[in-house]
């Protein structure tokens, strides 16, 4: 009798251990370029406790009552880091019609764990997405930022580099990024659910690979694992290079399922935008042949109404912050031959306009490429289109280039908001005024939208207001 009740004491102290989510699962594009196939996929995070998911899915805004269920195949792969181990799940939804709502779920017996209702992409000539970069730090801004991006009701984000801070790290991403766009609450104070419903295209800025020495830094380059996004550029001869022991290196490829380092370069169609996203960090070689090469394959062939560009460095930047860093603007000829209407980027905390503009770089003195100074600046030939104002006259000649960096970083060069006579950089062969808009006394989001030759792009800031506005016709 007393042995029996020491058992039943031993066990009733005793409770299984249930599994961590370190994150919730959220949403993202797929390998889906064109508006030839339509997916989504699902990505979540946990501790190393294994369990069996379900993933199902419907057309529609229930899966209660529904005739015909869809369940999406679950894979994962293990995260062994810094002798800790976890498991990243991914779940595909494939065979999804294009301009349709759908609802999904995961469970873990009959257990929910997370659902959302979601909207696929469209072929219809028009489409509202937002855009904003320099983000990931957990702020009070970063947080009153997505909660006014959720009120915007994109059909998707574009992330324009540096998502987290200070280095890319996993763990960061768990910390400063998620929490924000997956809280369970939308409010100016905890962010909002953002990405259970919503795509958000990343891009590759210098704090998402500053931490490539995976011996240092086992979780770094964590870019690589929480994206899913288009794979169809190729990889270029300079890219960022995973370091480390080779078993290391080798287990973190494998583990990014061939996203690394492809995921660096990719566009894609959504509507009547075509979306190139580019590398833009110093080891990048602009001219690379193989970039370029894809480059103008892949937007002479676009059918879309608008061509867009985004890379995290800008080429054209009128702040104190980040100046001489201009190797970009190499690519302005090309792009202007190609069609491009509009480049965004971020890396300078603030914001910025350019008025249209082609610019051509000088030459170095073989004349067989272009000349770049020991800063990292490039000279050349500006032509300003100064009759555009977005208002009256919105037919541009020539690109314009947008900086929207404040996405929840700190800010760059308050002092110069709105002050033109403080923009200015010498020579005339480097920069001329070509800035028509600079506000960098507050954070601020892009909001694009098109319908059919017609695009209007506002500048909203953390409290709601419209801080620039103007409309391009085509």
């Amino acid at each position: 009798m007393r042995r029996l009740l020491i058992i039943i004491l031993c066990t009733a102290g005793f409770s299984a251990k249930t599994q961590q989510m370190l994150v919730e699962p959220y949403l993202q594009p797929g390998n889906n370029p064109t508006l030839s196939r339509e997916q989504k996929v699902l990505i979540w995070h946990t501790d190393s406790i294994t369990a069996t998911f379900l993933v199902e899915f419907v057309q529609g805004s229930s899966l209660e009552n529904a005739d015909k269920i869809s369940t999406a195949k679950v894979s994962s792969v293990q995260l062994k880091l810094a002798g800790k181990t976890t498991i990243l799940y991914r779940a595909t939804l494939t065979g999804l019609q294009f301009d349709a709502e759908y609802t999904y779920r995961v469970k873990i017996g009959e257990k929910i764990v997370s659902s959302a209702t979601f909207n696929t992409r469209t072929k219809k000539p028009m489409t509202r997405f937002v855009a904003f970069g320099d983000c990931g730090t957990a702020s009070p801004q970063q947080k009153a930022i997505a909660y006014q991006v959720s009120l915007q009701k994109p059909q998707f984000v574009l992330v324009t580099g540096d998502n987290v801070y200070n280095s890319g790290l996993a763990r960061e991403y768990q910390l400063r990024f998620f929490p924000v766009y997956l809280s369970p609450e939308a409010s100016p104070e905890k962010g909002a659910p953002l990405m259970k419903s919503i795509p958000f295209y990343m891009l590759v800025g210098n704090h998402d690979v500053q931490a490539y020495d995976l011996d240092k830094f086992p979780d770094g380059l964590a870019y690589f694992y929480y994206n899913d996004i288009p794979m169809n550029a190729p990889v270029t001869e300079s890219t960022v290079i995973a370091s480390g022991q080779a078993q290391v290196v080798r287990a973190f490829e494998k583990a990014t399922g061939g996203r690394y380092p492809r995921g660096a370069n990719y566009s894609f169609d959504d509507g009547n935008v075509h979306i190139v996203c580019l590398d833009a960090n110093p080891y990048v070689n602009p001219l690379d042949p193989y970039l370029v090469e894809w480059l103008s394959n892949d937007l002479s062939g676009s059918k879309a109404d608008w061509n867009i560009v985004s890379f995290h460095q800008p080429g054209f930047n009128s702040s104190k912050a980040h100046y001489n860093y201009q190797q970009m603007r190499l690519l302005a000829p090309l792009m202007e031959k190609l069609g491009v209407d509009l480049v965004l980027n971020g890396h300078v905390h603030n914001y910025q306009r350019t008025v249209p503009l082609k610019f051509k770089p000088k030459k170095n003195e073989l004349g067989d490429g272009y000349f770049i100074s020991a800063e990292g600046r490039v000279d050349g030939v500006f032509t300003l289109d100064q009759q555009f104002d977005g208002v009256s006259n919105t037919t541009p000649k020539g690109i314009i280039y947008i900086v929207t960096g404040a996405g929840g970083a700190g800010l760059y060069d308050a002092a110069i908001s709105n002050n033109p006579d403080s923009w200015k950089h010498d020579p005339p062969e480097n920069w001329v005024p070509f800035t028509t808009k600079l506000v960098s006394d507050i954070h601020s989001f892009t909001v694009i939208e098109t319908n059919g030759k017609q695009m209007a792009l506002r500048q909203i800031n953390a409290q709601g207001v419209v801080i620039d506005e103007i409309h391009i016709t085509k």
